[in-house]
């Protein structure tokens, strides 16, 4: 009980109140780049366009992608089959990223992020495990030989 009950003095403390910890959003790299993600507002939708010719004419704006322009899967397990870094036609919960910018700065990029415009379909969503149950459609999963 050398330990329990008794104020322990933190190795970091200092440097943190202080203000001296380097975190990595305080590196600054020459000709340094940041990055967005568009993310879908919607359980459940499909993609039907995404217009982001404003936001790539916006000075320091130097790329955005989308699902289509990155249509690569994430991994090779059965579950990660048909997830992608960037949704390329399906998200399937809020959050789900549908673009990225890259812009000279993060304010750049969060105000191209305002310029894209997305145009979902959305689909009917689940929130109910007896209803799932029930009910097996819509799945979330192309793979999947059952609902949710």
């Amino acid at each position: 009980m050398k330990v329990i009950g008794k104020a322990r003095r933190r190795v970091d403390g200092r440097a943190k109140v202080t203000g001296q910890t380097r975190f990595a959003d305080d590196i600054v790299l020459p000709r340094m780049l940041h990055m967005k993600l568009l993310r879908s507002p919607h359980a459940h939708a499909m993609i039907e366009s995404i217009d982001f010719s404003k936001a790539v004419s916006l000075s320091g704006v130097h790329l955005v992608l989308t699902g289509k322009d990155f249509p690569v899967t994430f991994g090779i397990l059965p579950v990660t089959q048909d997830e992608y870094p960037l949704a390329p036609e399906h998200v399937r919960y809020v959050g789900d990223p549908v673009a990225a910018v890259v812009a000279k700065d993060e304010q750049t990029a969060t105000q191209a992020l305002d310029l894209i415009q997305v145009r979902y379909r959305v689909l009917d969503t689940i929130s109910n495990p007896e209803e799932a149950l029930a009910k097996p459609e819509p799945r979330i999963h192309a793979y999947s030989e059952r609902g949710n």
